[in-house]
């Protein structure tokens, strides 16, 4: 299950919880300790959601789910699991939408710099084998994730045959598939231990073609 879909099932789980719990007493209160430790512990589970979701400060579905954990709802908290279950089914809309995607892909891009950020660094160090091996792994699940927004299968299917796919549509240019290919030599290599078969320049261009692609597809 693709990491979108993971979230997005949460939430309808947390929606689907949200239901029981933002019901009170017939005097509107939540006095039974068990329920508003339940109620406590799904206001966490889904601010953590929509943190995920919404990395940004400035975004409102997070700025609003902050401010609905850090309320003292006391006898109340009901109404907390209320309020952020409504927030939570709007982001649903949203995400259904087709923006959770974009989230995950940027999320997924921020972590990718990370990744090779840590790979010039061993560079610097003259590791180029263990700055290949994560060269590569980024690469390549960089060039598999376009091609699932590209709805080009890539389960089981061979990196240089994704590229090659890529440059049929016209997602990669013939100069940058070729270069892709490079890259995906680097990948390969590095995965086998065979530490001869590229150099400290294959790797620096493994690097430079997955921020160029990371950039273009994820960063957006």
């Amino acid at each position: 299950m693709a990491l979108e879909d993971r979230v997005r099932l949460r939430i309808e789980q947390l929606v689907d919880e949200s239901h029981r719990l933002s019901v009170g007493n017939e005097n509107g209160q939540m006095v039974d300790e068990r329920r508003r430790g339940e109620c406590s512990a799904w206001i966490t589970s889904a601010q953590n959601v929509v943190h995920i979701l919404c990395p940004q400060d400035s975004s409102s579905y997070r700025q609003k789910a902050d401010a609905i954990a850090s309320k003292e709802w006391g006898y109340v908290i009901h109404e907390g699991v209320a309020e952020l279950g409504a927030v939570l089914r709007s982001l649903l809309v949203d995400a259904k939408a087709g923006m959770l995607a974009s989230v995950a892909d940027q999320a997924r891009a921020e972590a990718f710099d990370d990744f090779l950020d840590h790979a010039n660094a061993y560079l610097v160090d003259s590791r180029k084998n263990e700055a290949g091996v994560i060269a590569g792994v980024v690469f390549e699940d960089t060039v598999r994730r376009i091609c699932r927004k590209q709805s080009i299968a890539e389960k089981d299917v061979q990196l240089d045959q994704l590229i090659s796919a890529l440059a049929s549509n016209g997602t990669l240019s013939g100069v940058k598939a070729k270069r892709a290919r490079g890259a995906a030599h680097v990948r390969t290599k590095a995965s086998h231990a065979q530490w001869d078969e590229f150099d400290r320049s294959d790797v620096e261009a493994t690097i430079a073609l997955s921020r160029e692609l990371i950039d273009s597809h994820l960063d957006a």
